[in-house]
């Protein structure tokens, strides 16, 4: 079944997964969207993409939200009109929501070692850039820094902050389910603690204020 999990946490807050197996045509099935997302998906070049778009609808369908219950602001950061916070990630075979009373930020990434290439682009964090351990640990541990910094951008307001420079990881071993990030804005310094967790070959982190 394409619906393959809730996880529910504290302050009135839940995440949904799908597990994305189906057919592009199976998931437009039954599926009203509104003309804003079908605009967006006539751009939609990559089959994933198409997917992890469709998927999160299909999930949100599932929950009792539709298409036009979400919207997005001017940076691209969705909402729902009952007021209630949520971010969105897909990533190739999962797609995810997370519903909250306080602004929230997830993130799902697939392991891969393409991402190694780009480690000295993504991070100022040295116990990243100068991990000593096996390919699949800093495989593991690099995916879950992109992961981690993507769900904090999602959670902040401010949409003009460099990955690298304004989002900084403290350092955390692999084994641990959390993790504290510092976030510099205007010289002001705000610390935030992330989750984190494996889903088959996936890292998913998420993070509520």
């Amino acid at each position: 079944m394409p619906f393959h999990k809730k996880i529910s946490l504290p302050k009135d807050t839940t995440i949904y997964l799908w597990k994305i197996d189906e057919e592009i045509s199976d998931l437009k099935e039954n599926l009203f969207l509104n003309e804003t997302s079908l605009n967006r998906l006539e751009k939609m070049k990559s089959s994933k993409h198409i997917k992890g778009f469709l998927a999160v609808r299909q999930l949100l369908k599932s929950i009792n939200y539709s298409d036009v219950d979400l919207f997005y602001d001017s940076f691209g950061k969705p909402f729902l009109k009952d007021n209630k916070h949520i971010s969105i990630s897909h990533s190739n075979e999962f797609a995810c929501v997370i519903i909250s009373d306080n602004p929230v930020g997830i993130d799902i990434e697939l392991k891969n070692e393409k991402i190694l290439k780009n480690v000295g682009l993504l991070f100022n964090e040295d116990f990243i850039l100068n991990f000593k351990g096996s390919k699949n640990d800093e495989m593991s541990l690099t995916t879950f820094g992109w992961a981690i910094k993507e769900a904090i951008f999602k959670l902040i307001p401010e949409n003009d902050v460099s990955f690298k420079d304004n989002i900084l990881i403290q350092n955390f071993q692999l084994n641990e389910s959390s993790c504290v990030v510092n976030v510099t804005i205007n010289d002001i310094i705000t610390s935030y603690t992330v989750q984190l967790e494996e889903i088959e070959n996936y890292v998913l982190t998420y993070v509520i204020q």
